[in-house]
């Protein structure tokens, strides 16, 4: 069964906070711009990755396949983390010193780079181009998305701005969660 609909739909679907942000920053209705749409492209990046990761228990458990969604959902999640990254370094006026400043003194700041930079790499490599030609190092490079997932819950619960935040909290559990999904757990309760 091959439902043509689904992949614009799922598009536009995942398109629709980036329009929101564009519709609320050309109405006026942010008071400082930059500042009000850093978290939000953040936590959009964080919560595709995570519905990238959650595509895998799912589809063992749904009567049909979703799988061919997941490179969709994961290239949208580093396309929210462009946006963030993109934003971070306005913030910094683009100064190299000041971004290099950032990194090294704010600990949240190095490892949210440290996780774009990971995130890229599996972004190049995620065409059906790069899968062919890398073989099985493409698989191995592309289970870094579980390092991922938990440096970016590190980053999110870091830049909290109060460790009373039970957002971050929240994430945490559900990285953790649906990396518990990737456990062979027979073999470590034996």
């Amino acid at each position: 069964m091959n439902f043509s609909w689904q992949k614009p739909v799922l598009f536009v679907l995942l398109l629709s906070p980036f329009l929101v942000l564009v519709a609320d920053v050309f109405l006026g209705h942010l008071i400082d711009p930059v500042e009000e749409i850093t978290n939000p492209t953040g936590q959009w990046a964080f919560r595709f990755l995570l519905l990238s990761l959650l595509v895998t228990p799912l589809n063992q458990i749904l009567p049909f396949s979703i799988i061919k969604y997941r490179r969709m959902i994961g290239v949208f999640s580093f396309f929210y983390a462009c946006l963030h990254l993109g934003i971070f370094l306005i913030s910094q006026e683009f100064s190299g010193a000041l971004i290099v400043e950032d990194i090294v003194k704010r600990p949240y700041v190095t490892i949210g780079f440290l996780a774009f930079i990971l995130l890229f790499l599996l972004a190049i490599t995620s065409t059906n181009k790069m899968m062919r030609r890398l073989g099985k190092r493409w698989k191995k490079l592309h289970k870094s998305i579980y390092l991922i997932a938990i440096l970016i819950a590190i980053h999110f619960y870091w830049q909290a701005k109060s460790s009373m935040d039970i957002e971050p909290m929240i994430y945490t559990l559900i990285v953790l969660l649906l990396l518990s999904f990737r456990v062979d757990w027979k073999k470590w309760l034996k």
